[in-house]
């Protein structure tokens, strides 16, 4: 039998694990609201501006909080007695946090630098540049895709649905007949 945390130890994961999933989904809001003020900017200093509190919001409030979740939620799973791969609630959480995380560095990372250095060059004209404008609802759909995926991750923990993932039996090999 491995490791397990203590009581005190598993409190105090869980309350940095909790802090950390309310940051990212925070962060994520904040980066939706942001995105839909941003298209309705009166003038370039105010797009310009927005974009600069986006890209604040995305290294504070998502980047480093999701990592810690992510750390965080393995740690519990292995840890305790839940295990990663012994209930599908988990197993999913897991594939959800690490694909969000691939999503957010791979694509939304790129996509709201690229918006912003489009914003700095054309301030208020980049609000008629198509590829400004569809680089920027990629963006609010991936905030929404993370606000939805993390408030789902949220009630299956709470919920625990989907039952234990049971082991697969391997029935050993038959001598080749002589």
């Amino acid at each position: 039998m491995g490791y397990k945390l203590s009581i005190r130890k598993k409190q105090l994961l869980i309350i940095i694990h909790v802090l950390s999933v309310v940051c990212w989904l925070g962060g994520a809001m904040v980066m939706l609201l942001l995105g839909m003020y941003m298209l309705k900017a009166e003038n370039g200093e105010q797009l310009y501006y927005t974009l600069d509190n986006m890209h604040l919001v995305d290294v504070v409030f998502i980047r480093y909080t999701a990592v810690v979740a992510l750390l965080t939620g393995i740690v519990l799973s292995v840890w305790t007695n839940w295990g990663l791969f012994k209930h599908y609630w988990i197993l999913i959480k897991l594939i959800l946090t690490v694909s969000l995380i691939g999503f957010g560095i791979g694509y939304m990372a790129d996509w709201l630098s690229q918006i912003v250095r489009i914003a700095e060059q054309e301030r208020f004209l980049a609000l008629g540049d198509a590829a400004f404008l569809n680089t920027s609802y990629s963006l609010i759909g991936g905030a929404i895709a993370n606000i939805v995926s993390l408030i789902f991750m949220t009630a299956i923990t709470y919920f625990k649905p989907f039952g234990k993932i049971k082991p697969i039996v391997r029935k050993p090999k038959q001598e080749a007949a002589k």
